[in-house]
């Protein structure tokens, strides 16, 4: 007698099931390209649709919910059963190998139809694809170009430099340490904040800062009302890119503080006696455009890289855009190239202190890649003179949270002691 749920079995080994360090099933699959694959969360939506599309190719018919959900289970124990399979690194749009504060290579995914990553070293990158990158993507997830070498005497960064309306080198490292650090799979990272007034370009800068790294269906979202729909954003990109800040509620706050550092949350995969949650943990790089009311909270100033951005020239997003996206691939290998430069540094650059110091070694190490020195970088982080009087005031707030009295009165209070 045939076993009903042998054709189910057949399909389900087209995969292999494997868990994540987090405890979550995931099933590794064959990629158009013979020599790459992908992979896909045993209990996804994007599983659910590749295994009925191959089963009714082959049978004409779509399996049970009950019966599919059967299948998830198999998979499930299957991947908790073979050793070999258990307790992998999975990464979303950029991983790593070997250690894990200076690895030995770092893996960007370009998430295309031929599942290939960019293999970085400190000697050098290549694009290519194989069974040893887990690399995970999204619906929202979009493509990253094939980085392209250079052909001098071209320059792509000082190409990327001109499509955005930056007033300062300072501020121009300051993105560069940005992307970087957004190229480094661990963390921490700083967050950074565009301000200036409007129309000044700061939305469009941090579209293209985004396409770099982890371009998106939607490159920028209002900021989440609440610290779960935060972490579902997490959940499923690698940077966070929210635009028109004018406030933030001190628990969003304290999230995106956390997150840039890393933030552990819940995730309930099943429901039912039994059901064990799944605990995630998640860092990501932040990017925040501000209107002209924003005040920044003392925790994220504390852990931000700030951007400010002066009145535009009358250039047309088009007209940029039509410089920007032919060296977009330059650009992206510039990036690579600073990312090697800063793998074979990182053990010969002095632990820096103050602001964001792993982000800003991880810059110092890339420097000789972006046209610039360490000492440069260092004095980009630093923190300007506070203006004596936005000191007092900001003294004053903290000691305490009302005042009632004259103007003269205030003023007495905001006298050094």
């Amino acid at each position: 007698m045939l076993d009903p749920f042998a054709p189910l079995i057949a399909i389900a080994q087209r995969g292999i099931p494997f868990t994540a360090s987090d405890g979550q099933a995931f099933v590794r699959l064959n990629a158009p390209s013979l020599e790459a694959f992908y992979i896909l969360p045993v209990r996804s939506r994007a599983y659910r649709e590749w295994f009925f599309h191959q089963f009714y190719a082959q049978y004409d018919t779509l399996p049970t919910s009950r019966a599919f959900h059967s299948v998830l289970d198999y998979l499930e124990a299957e991947a908790n059963h073979n050793q070999q399979n258990q307790r992998l690194a999975v990464w979303r749009r950029v991983g790593s190998r070997g250690g894990r504060l200076v690895p030995t290579q770092i893996l960007l995914g370009l998430a295309n139809p031929e599942c290939e990553f960019v293999e970085i070293s400190p000697t050098g990158w290549k694009t290519t694809a194989g069974a040893n990158a887990l690399l995970q993507t999204s619906r929202a997830t979009l493509p990253l170009p094939t980085p392209v070498p250079p052909s001098p005497p071209s320059n792509p960064l000082e190409t990327l430099r001109s499509c955005l309306n930056l007033s300062s080198r300072a501020d121009w490292l300051r993105c560069l340490a940005w992307l970087l650090a957004a190229l480094r799979p661990d963390g921490p990272f700083p967050i950074l904040i565009f301000q200036g007034p409007p129309g000044s370009g700061k939305t469009f800068a941090a579209r293209i800062l985004r396409s770099l790294v982890d371009p998106c269906t939607s490159p920028l979202t209002p900021i989440p009302s609440s610290v779960r729909d935060l972490l579902t954003l997490a959940r499923h990109n690698w940077i966070l890119a929210f635009d028109h800040l004018s406030a933030l509620s001190p628990q969003l706050s304290d999230a995106l503080c956390r997150i840039s550092s890393g933030l552990g949350a819940t995730l309930r995969e099943t429901v039912g006696p039994g059901a064990e949650p799944l605990q995630q943990y998640y860092k990501r790089p932040v990017l925040l455009t501000v209107t002209e009311r924003w005040s920044c909270p003392a925790d994220l100033a504390r852990r931000a890289l700030t951007v400010t951005f002066p009145p535009l020239t009358p250039l047309t997003e088009d007209s940029l855009l039509t410089v920007f996206e032919p060296a977009w691939p330059e650009i992206v290998a510039a990036l690579c190239s600073a990312v090697s430069v800063a793998l074979a540094s990182m053990n010969h650059i002095h632990p820096p202190s103050g602001r964001c110091p792993d982000a800003l070694a991880w810059a110092m190490a890339a420097s000789p890649a972006l046209g610039c020195t360490g000492e440069e970088m260092r004095q980009a982080f630093a923190l300007p003179d506070p203006h004596p009087m936005a000191e007092a005031v900001r003294n004053l707030i903290e000691q305490r949270r009302h005042f009632a009295g004259s103007a003269t009165q205030l003023l007495e209070l905001l006298q050094p002691v």
